[in-house]
């Protein structure tokens, strides 16, 4: 009975080396999962500062003209009447 107990004693202890310790065990899940949920909070602090320039884009493009006039010039070459437009290469 004694060398039983011992035996299933090594036996308990060689799992619990297996679970805790070994290449794919929980110590090295964890460090994975851990690293994995910093890279999510990073990513999504990141988005959510770009979903706040864009709110504040979309805000400035309802209230104000300027933000219009300012796209308008830059991306479809909008010139107002009474203005010149000289073209340099």
């Amino acid at each position: 009975m004694k060398y039983i107990s011992v035996g299933l004693a090594v036996v308990f202890l060689g799992l619990q080396y297996q679970i805790w310790f070994h290449n794919k065990g929980l110590r090295s899940q964890y460090s994975e999962m851990r690293q994995k949920a910093q890279s999510t909070e990073e990513q999504n602090r990141r988005l959510a500062q770009r979903n706040q320039e864009l709110k504040a884009e979309v805000d400035d493009l309802k209230n104000g003209y300027e933000a219009v006039t300012e796209i308008a010039r830059s991306q479809l070459h909008y010139i107002q009447s009474g203005e010149t437009f000289y073209k340099i290469q």
